[in-house]
Parts: structure tokens; sequence; C-alpha cells
């Protein structure tokens, strides 16, 4: 992998993965490296492998079979292409907030004069599910998503919904690159306020939360993409030594 000082490890290892899938060192229907070996030949995090690897499987070049590991999918080479040039880098993660800035401000607006007791209760439920995964990477992921997927639902708005829908990978990639705990303590607070505001019905205060809440995010993927790394270990493909990947944070 290319030394990028402004790029996480996380990023490093998706590019790792794309660059030997493009090469063919893997190709259709051939089963990847597994998890424990790319952590130990790349100097990584297993979480960090694991999670290029959930956003290879997201965006439909890779699929994982429990028990058999990751294959590259069994589709014609311009199709997985294609599908890889199509994914977002650090600089598109922060086109993404934008985008989600501009949407789900809105949707909280429109959620907050037409959401149902059902979907309040659905979002109750959801910070109640936060607040007890809050230790749970992957459940909090979830509950999280889940809560800004009911606010999208109760803007009433279908064209809004779908919108939000045809980025789910990239949303996905989002959740698991940039949550930590800290991320996810302050994340709760958003919540709640997003939440009271919403049942109080006042869309002005809901939409001013969330777009508060999505701009701090947008500091955390600035903040990453800006802090530099030194390059600490090569690693070898096929017998040689040949780029480098840096330790940060996953």
């Amino acid at each position: 992998m290319e030394t990028a000082e402004r790029k996480n490890v996380t990023e490093q290892v998706v590019n790792f993965l794309k660059t030997n899938i493009t090469k063919g060192v893997w190709a259709p229907g051939e089963k990847i490296t597994s998890e424990n070996e790319l952590t130990r030949e790349l100097g990584v995090s297993r979480a960090s492998v694991r999670y290029a690897i959930q956003h290879l499987v997201a965006v439909g070049v890779l699929e994982s079979f429990q028990g058999k590991g990751t294959f590259v999918k069994s589709i014609p080479v311009s199709e997985i292409g294609q599908k890889l040039e199509g994914m977002y880098d650090n600089s598109g993660m922060k086109q993404l907030v934008e985008f989600r800035i501009i949407l789900e401000t809105e949707a909280c607006r429109l959620a907050a004069g037409r959401i149902t007791k059902e979907g309040r209760d659905g979002l109750k439920i959801c910070l109640a599910n936060m607040l007890t995964d809050i230790n749970d990477n992957e459940a909090f992921i979830r509950d999280d998503m889940e809560f800004h997927r009911q606010i999208l639902q109760a803007s009433g708005n279908d064209l809004i919904v779908k919108s939000m829908s045809c980025i789910q990978p990239e949303l996905e990639r989002q959740h698991h690159e940039y949550n930590t705990l800290e991320t996810r303590k302050t994340a709760m607070e958003y919540h709640r306020e997003i939440l009271v505001a919403l049942l109080a019905g006042s869309g002005d205060e809901a939409a001013m939360h969330m777009k508060e809440h999505l701009e701090n995010l947008g500091k955390v993927i600035s903040s990453q993409t800006s802090a530099d790394r030194d390059p600490k270990l090569s690693y070898k493909q096929n017998g040689k030594t040949t780029k480098t990947v840096q330790h940060g944070q996953t």
C-alpha cells in the first residue's frame, strides 16, 4: 500500500484490497488472504482489516461465508472495476456528511410535524438501545443507523428515504470507520436532543441538533484526514516487500 500520511489505517487496508483485486492477485471467485494473515502482514489491528473487508462486502465486491472465509465475487472483472471506482475516499466521506446535512436536517423538520405515536415510540426504543449498547460497537452502529432511518421514515417523504438508501454502503462505512467510545457518547447526547425536540414538535430545534450532530461528525473526519502518521512497517506480497502501512486510529 502506498504511503499516504493523510489516510487512516482502515482506508489504507481498503486500498490494499482494491489494488490486489484490480491487479488480479485475487481473481473473481477466489478466496482472499484471511483476516489473521492480513493483520499480521500489514501490521494493523484486526478491526481495521475487518472494517475494510466489510466495506468491500457492502459495495458488492467481496462476499464472506462463515467457516469458509472471504471471496472475490464471481462477477465480471469489468463490473468489479466499476464498483471499486465508485468507492469513497476520505474526501468523499466529507461530501457524504454535506449530503446528509442537506437531507437529514430537513427530514427532522418534516418529521416533527408528521411523526406518529408509533414513530415516537420507535425512536425512544432506539435511544434506549444505544444506551444499553454503548460499549458494543457493532450493536451501537445498528441502533444508530436505525435511529436515523426512522427519522427519515417519519418525514413522510419517499424521495428523501430513497435518496439515503442509495448511499447505504457509504453510510455503513462511515459509521464503522468513525465510531469510537468517545464518538458514541457524543452521538448519544445529540440523539437525545433530537428526540426531545421531535417529541415537542419543534422542527427547527430538531433540525438544528441534527445539523450540529453531523457537523461534529465532519470535524471528526477532518481531524483524522489531517493527522500525520509516520510509516511503521513494510509488508511482503508474493515474497517482495512492496508498500507501507502506517499505524493509527481504526
